[in-house]
């Protein structure tokens, strides 16, 4: 099964060095409590709880250019629960500009939540290079040549 190990790397770059210089506060990964019941673990929370926001290393395509079905209801179910918990700002960040396109896409016909601000980040270029190396392993043992 394919290491999901370079997308946290990203993950946790987005979370300790990329969220904090723009917005000016630290953020970790954290439960949530939802509107009504139930909690979520999201990816950035702000200290102060007021910035809520999930992050996706995820392409909406597949290595053979389709549309990656899976990918998509990810992004929406994750959009969901930014909708569902209370929070000032609340962020899709985004690391590929074909997901980031999509979503804004889909919230512009209304299929995603207006309140949440969808953000393409740009990864340094070695997560990048990492991100790409670590994506065609996966799909590599996806069609079976792994």
């Amino acid at each position: 099964m394919a290491s999901t190990h370079v997308q946290k790397k990203c993950e946790l770059w987005i979370v300790n060095h990329w969220l904090p210089e723009k917005y000016g506060c630290a953020f970790s990964e954290e439960k949530v409590k939802m509107q009504g019941r139930g909690n979520f673990a999201f990816d950035a929370v702000s200290e102060n709880k007021v910035i809520i926001g999930n992050v996706s290393t995820a392409s909406a395509y597949t290595h053979r250019g389709s549309v990656a079905s899976g990918k998509k209801s990810k992004l929406r179910a994750d959009c969901l629960m930014l909708a569902l918990v209370s929070a000032k700002t609340k962020l899709m960040l985004l690391t590929e500009p074909d997901m980031a396109e999509f979503a804004l896409k889909e919230q512009k016909k209304g299929r995603l939540p207006l309140d949440v601000q969808v953000i393409h980040i740009e990864l340094p270029q070695e997560l990048k290079t990492q991100l790409s190396k670590a994506r065609e392993i996966a799909s590599k043992e996806v069609r079976g040549r792994a």
